[in-house]
């Protein structure tokens, strides 16, 4: 019973110290209470499509919008999977634009800084045109991409990864959109960002942001302190 004990107590701790490297914040051990939980739920969500499969408003033949009819601004939340509840957040500006007898969008991201979620922060860059399906849905491979430490609610350090939105439907009125992100992170460590996800509300009010939600099942993110 000793020797088994032994093992569990080296075993966890050797789990908790690789997941408190990976996401280098400055008090893993508040983080690594349910992570394992958290890690779990995420994997099962994404097997069944809760998690991450699939955008709000349905999806089914002959559901896009008319060009332009659903362009606007959206509050837009990538949610590494190591700590879901504390999304990177962006302002994700959509424009869609008829394309070969269908549609296609593109997104302008403006990164947000992580303590107020409100304040831009860097540079804005433009992705796309990506190509919609009848159905809606979509896979956009996205440019490597670099986010400003103010940005980064995990480390506070400045993220460079490429990734990859799928599982998302844009179907009218496309007021909620929601899918997986794969990919990798080059910087602040290298991470594989398998099981992680991102959703996109749309801004109502350009004065008043809604709360982040961080995947399909509209999981809030974590309150600001």
């Amino acid at each position: 019973m000793l020797f088994s004990r032994t093992i569990r107590t080296t075993l966890a701790s050797a789990a908790f110290t690789t997941t408190a490297l990976l996401i280098g914040c400055a008090d893993p051990a508040g983080r690594y209470d349910d992570f394992e939980a958290r890690d779990t739920t995420i994997r099962e969500d994404q097997s069944s499509g809760e998690g991450g499969g699939g955008g709000a408003g349905g999806g089914g033949d002959n559901c896009l919008p008319e060009a332009g009819a659903v362009d606007g601004d959206f509050l837009f939340s990538l949610s590494a999977y190591l700590n879901p509840r504390a999304p990177i957040l962006f302002v994700a500006s959509l424009t869609t634009q008829a394309s070969d007898g269908g549609l296609s969008f593109s997104l302008t991201f403006q990164p947000l800084v992580a303590a107020d979620r409100k304040t831009p922060t860097g540079e804005p860059f433009d992705v796309g045109p990506f190509e919609l399906s009848a159905d809606g849905t979509f896979t956009a491979q996205l440019p490597t991409l670099v986010v400003p430490g103010d940005a980064n609610p995990i480390s506070g350090s400045e993220l460079e990864a490429t990734i990859t939105l799928t599982g998302g439907s844009l179907c009218a009125p496309a007021d909620f959109i929601c899918g997986i992100v794969t990919g990798t992170t080059a910087r602040p460590l290298p991470l594989n960002l398998k099981g992680s996800a991102f959703a996109m509300e749309r801004i109502a009010d350009p004065s008043s942001y809604p709360a982040p939600v961080i995947n399909c099942k509209r999981d809030p993110a974590n309150p600001l302190p």
